[in-house]
């Protein structure tokens, strides 16, 4: 195939300025599900607190300890370079930036996907490429993701559009740039990357030049992943293996079984894609659901390119293989990778037709791919599913029992220095300081800082009124405000400030449950 010639934007062009009412619209609806979110405090410790104390310290810059998490270094439990990249927007936005980078990718990922459907089609279907873009961004991955804090992967999968786009604009050194951003973005992207770029092998085989290229980066990304989860990880979790290897006990205990098991067993591997392999409580037709999800969202075209069905191997692997039921299902992020290959397969199916029908399909596809996205909100087997945080369109999103406003009044109180030890949904409104932790591990902290009846998460309502009664009552602190279902206590005796920050072990969330008020006072 000859290269193409790039499609260059104007937005003096009909159809771009629909392109860019598209992205408007789409972008003030994710701003509404996420930021609302966030003010709401339906974010939390794990992961948005994580992510935001990381953030200040990389706009002070600082590689420092996780205090959320306790570890030594970040670099121990997931290696993200691009971080660092808008650390410096964390003085213009605080502990709203991450999410609106994340925002951000996805349009501009959107706006990739539509670009390359113009290329394909050397600008013939403009209809169809503003179909699929409305698809890319209707897809339930992207809402899902939104409504759960921030995640590098959704930075990472949206830069695969463009990927595409230099790759057959046969701008080769440009999608080399974009591989390695992928790559960087977090390790297991760059396992994912290995799988995208033996899919471009297949779908390229014809085309030396590509293919060798697919093959080059292929080869990279797997030495890169192993790189870090075998030593870089290790070394900066003092010692310990890479800790996301393990949770595959259907396939074997040791990377050796699953290989094992996946080439010798290939029929059972099949069937755990479908069933409920641990009689998992709530898990009944979760993983049905996600495949109706995908093909309701163009997964057809999936089957006519294998190409792309091989790029999602790992994803479905990731997902359904899993001992964990959460990961099942189309909750949270881990069903953004499906996004932009969907779209590519679609798009490739849609470049052999006439323009007209190519735009009728592609807005066929589109309305389809939208409804089904809104049912789901509406409808779920995923468990854990909380509809408040998705459903933008509907009151009760914008709604919660208490004054949201008051709250954040009243961590206004809290000092900027200060060691924190906070409800899970005030850690990240909380994390620009160098000591912040959830509740109810409290060690050093000066503060707590408690919101009761929101998401006590590890404990259960009635324990945090048990802890922080006894916090109350044992003399070492005192209320410095007490107004529903705000409660912020200060030490009256503050302890020793570290020297540095260090902590001896990386933390479980399993462990906090089992620290009681008493510890270190």
């Amino acid at each position: 195939m000859p290269p193409l010639r790039p499609v260059l934007f104007s937005p003096k062009k009909p159809f771009d300025r629909r392109v860019m009412l598209v992205l408007a619209i789409f972008g003030v609806a994710y701003g509404l599900l996420s930021l609302v979110n966030h003010y709401l405090f339906r974010t939390y410790a794990f992961d948005l607190g994580i992510f935001n104390q990381v953030l200040w310290d990389y706009s002070h810059l600082r590689i420092a300890p996780s205090s959320v998490i306790r570890y030594n270094n970040m670099f121990g439990d997931h290696v993200t370079l691009l971080q660092p990249l808008w650390a410096p927007l964390f003085w213009l936005f605080g502990s709203y930036t991450l999410l609106l980078v994340q925002i951000a990718a996805i349009l501009g990922g959107g706006y990739g996907a539509y670009r390359l459907h113009l290329l394909r089609t050397q600008g013939s279907q403009p209809g169809a490429a503003l179909g699929l873009l409305v698809l890319f961004l209707s897809t339930w991955g992207i809402y899902s993701a939104l409504a759960f804090d921030y995640h590098d992967n959704v930075v990472g999968a949206m830069l695969l559009p463009w990927l595409f786009y230099w790759l057959e604009a046969d701008r080769r050194g440009r999608a080399t740039v974009v591989a390695v951003l992928l790559a960087l973005s977090k390790e297991n992207m760059a396992l994912w990357l290995v799988f995208v770029a033996l899919g471009l092998v297949v779908l390229h085989w014809r085309e030396p030049a590509r293919r060798r290229w697919a093959l080059g980066v292929a080869a990279g990304a797997a030495v890169y992943f192993v790189v870090v989860a075998g030593f870089v990880i290790p070394f900066f979790s003092g010692g310990l293996a890479y800790r996301y290897q393990g949770v595959y006990a259907a396939l074997g205990s040791t990377p050796g079984q699953m290989v094992q098991t996946l080439l010798t067993r290939p029929f059972y591997v099949l069937s755990l894609l479908f069933t409920n392999h641990f009689a998992a409580l709530d898990g009944d037709y979760v993983k049905v659901e996600l495949h109706s999800m995908v093909l309701l969202s163009g997964g057809l075209a999936l089957l006519r390119r294998p190409g792309y069905l091989l790029m999602l191997a790992p994803i479905y692997g990731q997902k359904l293989l899993s001992d964990n039921v959460m990961y099942w299902g189309i909750n949270y992020h881990y069903s953004i990778e499906f996004v932009p290959v969907l779209h590519a397969a679609l798009s490739q199916w849609l470049v052999r037709l006439a323009p007209r029908r190519a735009a009728q399909v592609a807005a066929g596809a589109a309305v389809l791919c939208l409804a089904a996205t809104i049912v789901s909100m509406q409808v779920r087997r995923s468990p854990y599913y909380d509809k408040s945080t998705a459903q933008f369109f509907r009151g009760r999103h914008y709604q919660r029992d208490f004054d949201a406003g008051a709250v954040h009044r009243g961590l206004a109180l809290v000092p900027a220095d200060a060691r924190v030890s906070a409800s899970s949904p005030l850690v990240p409104h909380l994390a620009a300081r160098p000591f912040i932790y959830q509740f109810p591990y409290v060690a050093d902290a000066d503060f707590i800082v408690a919101l009761r009846h929101a998401n006590a998460y590890p404990l259960s309502d009635a324990k945090l009124e048990v802890q922080l009664a006894e916090y109350q009552a044992n003399g070492h602190w005192r209320i410095v405000l007490d107004q529903a279902p705000l409660m912020v206590l200060r030490r009256l005796h503050p302890l020793p400030l570290p020297t540095t920050r260090f902590f001896a072990r990386r933390a479980l969330v399993e462990d906090d449950s089992t620290r009681g008020p008493g510890a270190r006072q």
